[in-house]
């Protein structure tokens, strides 16, 4: 591999050569989240039973569980990148992988909801903490020429493993039991402690005690909560109803009291300093449109069981080409970027995305065969996307943010993959609702939800066009 700097916030010491084992136990950390978190549902049905709980997620509880890691993930990513930042980019992946084996066991070994919403909950913690602790240390083990590489790896931990969580999901839910896909995890981190147990410790200088921004992590958390409340529950409660405009009121009085506190606090939760910058800004509004296309795969999935009559375990198959383009693709979207400059992977992986939408759009297609193969087709498109944008966002996510910053720049990208994913499951199943209760066509409704992702997919070509560096750095 290559060297890095020396420690950040001590004195110069030897060049820390990273080696392959590290790399791939950070990689095992960042995983635990992308294959073993995401594979929920596919195990509904089997913990709805188990648990003796309303089938689906009609259960409020059960819909709670489901969403609660992706939500807490997405809300504490950016703080956590800060902290990290401060205590210890290595110490804080450590903490992240103990609090992953505490949300694994309790969700495996859950005798009823509440233990398994309390697991999902530090499963998203975990996350939070790992996701942007180990990609600063990227940036801080890797020199720029070798950095593209490990964060290819890096990167297929995340959307290679989401590639598979819903074939993972499926397989144990129908072959071996739905407490196994978390209980697998437990090795993993396990694994991943030993690997790490050498690595050094790499954390912004210190310039003395900084006091904790606890107005801003609260304004952070509240708004983003109500947010997801409006996007998620709106249609239920009505959009133009108290409790929706309450809601969306309360995230604006949030928003107005987080901007100004982090332009004056001495030790912000999100230095927006890092917006000043163009290439950044850009990569994390594109990043967060290619995310939200995971509404999509969520309506997909419904689709094909409730309109088109597959298990769960069919559809699932249904996503191979997605997870094999991911993994052949990333390279190549890495060596693009390399030669040419992250903008074109980034326009060209956002433009196959449309190669998703469409052709599962076509819910008129009466033949299941031919739509099937049109399913196929386009979750392929969706992998290529992935692979190709993946690397080349991710590199200059963290190569535009100072060394000092590099989690905190690392975990607000990530905070827009994750976020960018439960809105895009909120908005598009909106849709889907809306839809499905005023025509009672379930193929419309699909037709009509899945056809919205042309917005994003679109946005997102069209933000990396203009923001996206042109030329290597």
């Amino acid at each position: 591999m290559s060297s890095a700097p020396a420690p950040l916030g001590a004195a110069p010491t030897t060049p820390y050569k990273c080696p392959p084992s590290v790399l791939f136990g950070m990689c095992i950390g960042v995983s635990i989240y992308w294959l073993f978190a995401l594979s929920m549902n596919p195990l509904v049905p089997s913990i709805a039973r188990d648990l003796g709980l309303a089938l689906g997620v009609a259960d409020p509880n059960l819909s709670l569980a489901v969403s609660m890691a992706g939500l807490t993930a997405g809300i504490c990513m950016m703080p956590m990148g800060g902290l990290a930042d401060q205590f210890g980019r290595m110490r804080l992946t450590r903490v992240g992988l103990a609090l992953g084996l505490i949300g694994a066991l309790l969700c495996g070994l859950a005798p009823s909801i509440w233990p398994l919403v309390a697991g999902r909950f530090f499963l998203g913690l975990s996350a939070a903490i790992v996701m942007p602790a180990t990609l600063g240390l990227v940036k801080v083990y890797y020199n720029d020429e070798d950095r593209p590489r490990a964060i290819t790896y890096w990167s297929l931990s995340t959307a290679g493993c989401a590639s598979f969580s819903s074939l993972f999901g499926g397989v144990m839910a129908t072959h071996v039991g739905w407490r196994w896909a978390f209980l697998l995890a437990v090795p993993c981190i396990l694994v991943s402690f030993v690997l790490l147990r050498n690595a050094p410790e790499r954390k912004a200088v210190s310039t003395g005690k900084r006091p904790f921004d606890l107005i801003g992590f609260s304004a952070l958390i509240i708004g983003l909560l109500a947010l997801n409340l409006f996007i998620s529950k709106g249609k239920a409660w009505g959009w133009s109803s108290a409790t929706s405009l309450g809601c969306l009121a309360l995230f604006g009085v949030m928003l107005a009291v987080f901007i100004p506190n982090e332009k004056r606090h001495a030790s912000p939760i999100a230095d927006l300093s890092l917006f000043n910058r163009r290439a950044y800004t850009g990569t994390v509004i594109a990043n967060l449109f290619v995310n939200s296309l995971l509404g999509v795969l969520v309506v997909i999935m419904i689709y094909l069981q409730k309109g088109r009559g597959l298990t769960a375990m069919q559809g699932s198959l249904l996503t191979l080409g997605y997870a094999t383009a991911v993994l052949t693709l990333m390279r190549v979207g890495e060596k693009v970027g390399q030669r040419m400059g992250p903008r074109f992977p980034m326009v060209l992986g956002g433009l196959c995305l449309i190669g998703l939408v469409v052709p599962l759009s076509l819910t008129f297609v009466l033949s299941n065969a031919v739509y099937f193969s049109l399913v196929f087709i386009g979750l392929s498109f969706l992998g290529v996307g992935l692979g190709l944008f993946m690397t080349p966002a991710t590199t200059v996510a963290i190569g535009e943010a100072p060394a000092e910053k590099a989690a905190l720049a690392g975990g607000i990208f990530k905070m827009g993959s994750s976020l960018g994913g439960a809105f895009g499951i909120a908005i598009h199943l909106a849709i889907f609702g809306a839809v499905l209760q005023s025509t009672k066509s379930i193929h419309l409704a699909a037709q009509y939800s899945i056809g919205f992702g042309l917005v994003a997919a679109v946005t997102a070509s069209a933000v990396s066009f203009f923001l996206a560096p042109s030329l290597k750095k």
